[in-house]
């Protein structure tokens, strides 16, 4: 039931990446969505059953250890279950407006820009996120 919870949750994510992605191809700004409620739910249902099962400090499975803690133990339920996106590639339907984003900054990358794209490389994804996010603000204040 656990792996369960995790493989929706792992997907929830994914799909939530994938339109984050997609509405930054067609150079929008990231909004919170119906996916991204569906991510917290599903994260949230995981905890909560991890939290409900009582589980004993030594409780391993698909040969890991769990944490005690329930966040912990999400995270670790997250990383080992393989998801699967049964609606297909949601990027499938952005793929134009994508490549024509791309080809708008089709200009060779500078040494400080690849700096950049190694700090970035280095950062965790919510971390990157959360950089990213604050760059698109700054970015839409100096053109307005």
């Amino acid at each position: 039931m656990l792996l369960a919870l995790a493989r929706h949750a792992e997907e929830a994510r994914l799909r939530w990446n994938a339109e984050r992605a997609a509405v930054r191809a067609r150079d929008e700004t990231p909004a919170r969505s119906e996916a991204y409620a569906y991510y917290v739910q599903a994260n949230l249902c995981l905890i909560a059953a991890i939290g409900a099962a009582d589980l004993p400090a030594d409780f391993r499975i698909s040969g890991i250890t769990l944490s005690r803690d329930p966040v912990a133990a999400a995270e670790q339920l997250r990383q080992v279950v393989v998801a699967y996106d049964p609606s297909g590639s949601i990027e499938a339907a952005h793929e134009a407006a994508r490549l024509a984003y791309k080809a708008a900054f089709a200009e060779p990358v500078t040494a400080q820009e690849l700096q950049y794209v190694d700090l970035l490389a280095g950062l965790s994804a919510p971390r990157r996120d959360k950089v990213i996010d604050l760059a698109e603000e700054r970015a839409r204040h100096t053109e307005a």
